[in-house]
């Protein structure tokens, strides 16, 4: 009897800056899932209390729920648990058997929410750094380098094009002269 007189479960919804918001997390019905977090009961038929918070710090998990264990739950050990990206209805029916079940401490996390478990400490997963895309080019470079120093030292010159030849230099001369010829006159080639 002792456990019934004690403090049930509580919830902590995040209902701020972007959980529960129609932008951060569209297709939920964000007001009908805090109706149904508010009607859940324990196993002694008390409801458990919800608050809400205005950010609870880790946005990327939205929706964020914490669950407070009892007060004999938090005598057997029980310690608050941070469940994120709480948007499905078998989400929050699992929750509420769990709270049902006793909650933090007196009964395990369900393995349906042990995917979403989380903590206030939790940090959001890192992009792929540019650096790595700068590696790739870094040893492009250096391959386009060693290249170049390859064929330096096959060809035997400065690494620069080598002069055109004498028949090259000719042919671009004539090109020249044909360009600059007098309007409507044929040149002669030679």
């Amino acid at each position: 009897m002792g456990e019934i007189d004690g403090r049930p479960c509580r919830l902590t919804v995040c209902r701020g800056c972007c959980c529960g918001t129609r932008k951060k997390v569209p297709g939920v019905d964000h007001r009908a899932q805090l109706a149904r977090l508010s009607a859940i009961d324990d196993h002694a038929g008390r409801t458990v209390p919800v608050r809400t918070s205005k950010c609870l710090g880790i946005c990327f998990q939205a929706d964020v729920v914490v669950v407070q264990p009892s007060q004999a739950g938090h005598a057997a050990g029980g310690r608050p648990v941070w469940l994120g990206k709480m948007t499905e209805d078998a989400l929050l029916d699992a929750l509420d058997d769990w709270i049902f079940d006793g909650g933090p401490g007196l009964a395990p996390v369900p393995a349906v929410l042990a995917g979403h478990v989380t903590s206030k400490d939790a940090k959001k997963p890192k992009k792929r750094k540019r650096r790595e895309k700068s590696k790739k080019a870094e040893k492009a470079k250096k391959a386009e380098k060693a290249e170049k120093k390859r064929r330096k030292e096959k060809g035997g010159g400065d690494g620069k094009a080598s002069r055109p030849t004498a028949r090259d230099d000719g042919k671009k001369r004539r090109k020249k002269k044909d360009r600059g010829g007098k309007k409507g006159g044929d040149r002669e080639k030679k």
